[in-house]
């Protein structure tokens, strides 16, 4: 099969949505399926290209706010002639808009995946932004919609966004995965030779873009309040992940207010090795998002053995079913009292909890999972048949 997946960024630091492209295109690969990327980037993220994949990327052009890349409209228009089907993240930016409107021109079926962007934390945050989303969805976005084969969800908390944001058409659910590989043999003793500071100290992390929504102004606050409580004094909370949109700025400026500076550590973007490295040394891993569509770095905290905190504003309630952490309200004190709660546990107890962490991951989030769910939605699509809202997982994988 020939499938084009689209995305307007390239570069890992953009967070799950290309992480999860590039993990579910490379397992189709991997099947030998024929699979091309199409994305706009700017001179930053073409470091990030690996010559191995059959990767289009054109330039930004004004406004860059928009991804606007006249050049991928006309690339992507002229390379999908003969191609199966496309596959499509993202919703607001103009490769999205430019995809689409060239998947019809060709006859493309394509399958739109809105990564989060329908959330209605997304939706209704910042008045001029949320006139401007309502326009667009109102001018392109729900022709996007509409002309889509089906809308891909990966939880049933986010099927549930779509229809809350107005779409009645088929969706399917096919949760993302990651690969059990770069995380199954994770070192928690080398995370303290690349960063000696945590060293015989209980280590929180906190790993993710630094945007809002990710809940950093409900996770310092609470981390100032929990380490002046009895035998906190040497714990420390690393922030690892990267600038986005500027929002560094503001979390920097959060820490130095509470005065927490000596017991918060930020690494930036950390991958690879020392990821797992810092996954696997951490007591307890945190995301207290507003809103998550999935975060892929909950599986993988969860597959490193860690016990995982996050919030109602992802689709993790499973961790509260199978004890391997803790779901939770996204606010201060259920934040600071839950922390609490798992720094308290023996480190016995917690190594149960990521036990069973690592037993979810390898049972319903692997890659090879999803890719073979996806390609009995594509099946579908291609063979004109109803769209299963929860797919089996193709039994023959291959071309």
């Amino acid at each position: 099969m020939n499938i084009a997946f689209v995305l307007s960024y390239w570069a890992g630091s953009f967070g799950g949505p290309v992480t999860a492209v590039k993990g579910l295109g490379g397992r189709l690969a991997e099947l030998e399926h024929d699979i091309s990327y199409w994305a706009v980037a700017d001179g930053r993220e073409s470091a990030d290209f690996d010559p191995i994949r059959n990767v289009h990327a054109y330039a930004v052009e004004w406004p860059r706010s928009w991804r606007r890349s006249r050049a991928f409209a006309r690339g992507i228009e002229a390379g999908i002639a003969g191609t199966d089907l496309m596959h499509v993240t993202g919703f607001w930016l103009h490769p999205i808009y430019a995809a689409g409107k060239a998947a019809r021109r060709q006859h493309v079926p394509y399958i739109l995946r809105p990564a989060g962007c329908l959330e209605p934390w997304r939706l209704k945050r910042g008045r001029v932004r949320r006139l401007k989303k309502a326009a667009y969805l109102w001018i392109a976005g729900n022709a996007a919609m509409k002309n889509a084969s089906c809308l891909h969800a990966v939880s049933t908390q986010e099927a549930d966004h779509f229809r809350q944001a107005g779409y009645d058409g088929p969706v399917t659910i096919v949760p993302n995965g990651i690969d059990i590989s770069m995380f199954d043999d994770g070192n928690g003793a080398a995370a303290e030779t690349y960063w000696p500071i945590l060293k015989n100290r209980p280590v929180v992390v906190f790993m993710s873009r630094l945007s809002p929504e990710k809940g950093l102004d409900l996770l310092i606050p609470a981390w100032s309040e929990l380490i002046k409580s009895p035998g906190r004094k040497d714990a420390v909370l690393v922030i690892a992940g990267p600038d986005f949109r500027g929002y560094e700025k503001s979390v920097k400026e959060m820490i130095d207010e509470h005065g927490i500076a000596g017991q918060v550590f930020r690494t930036g973007m950390v991958q690879g090795k020392r990821k797992s490295a810092l996954l696997s040394r951490a007591d307890v891993f945190i995301l207290p998002s507003y809103s998550e569509n999935f975060g892929i770095v909950v599986a993988e905290a969860l597959a490193c053995g860690t016990p995982v905190i996050t919030t109602t504003g992802t689709p993790w309630e499973q961790l509260q079913k199978v004890d391997a952490g803790r779901w939770i309200s996204p606010t201060v004190r259920a934040v600071r009292e839950t922390l609490q709660e798992l720094l308290d546990m023996p480190e016995s107890q917690r190594r149960q909890m990521g036990e069973r962490g690592v037993k979810l991951v390898r049972e319903h989030y692997t890659w090879d999972l999803a890719a073979r769910k996806f390609l009995t939605v594509c099946d579908c699509v291609l063979k004109g048949k109803s769209i299963p809202l929860h797919p089996e997982p193709m039994e023959s994988a291959g071309v």
